[in-house]
C-alpha cells in the first residue's frame, strides 16, 4: 500500500506501508497534514494503484472507495 499527499495541484508519494498499519497511518497522517496545509488531500492506494481511501479537509476524515 501507498500513502501519497496533494497539496500543491498533484500527488505525490510520501511512504509505502504494511497493510497491518493502514488505520494507525490514517489517523496519523490526517492529524499531522490539518496542521501543515489545511486545504491537502491524501489517499492510500493498493499495489496496483487503485485508490482505496481518500482524506480533505475541512473535517480530515477518510472516506474508504474499496
Amino acid at each position: 500500500m501507498k500513502l501519497q499527499i496533494n497539496d500543491a495541484g498533484s500527488w505525490r508519494h510520501i511512504s509505502r506501508l504494511d497493510q497491518k498499519d493502514e488505520q494507525m497511518v490514517r489517523q496519523r497522517a490526517a492529524q499531522l497534514v490539518v496542521h501543515l496545509n489545511d486545504r491537502a488531500k491524501l489517499r492510500i492506494l493498493d499495489e496496483a494503484n487503485a485508490v482505496q481511501a481518500h482524506c480533505q479537509g475541512p473535517d480530515f476524515t477518510w472516506e474508504d472507495r474499496k
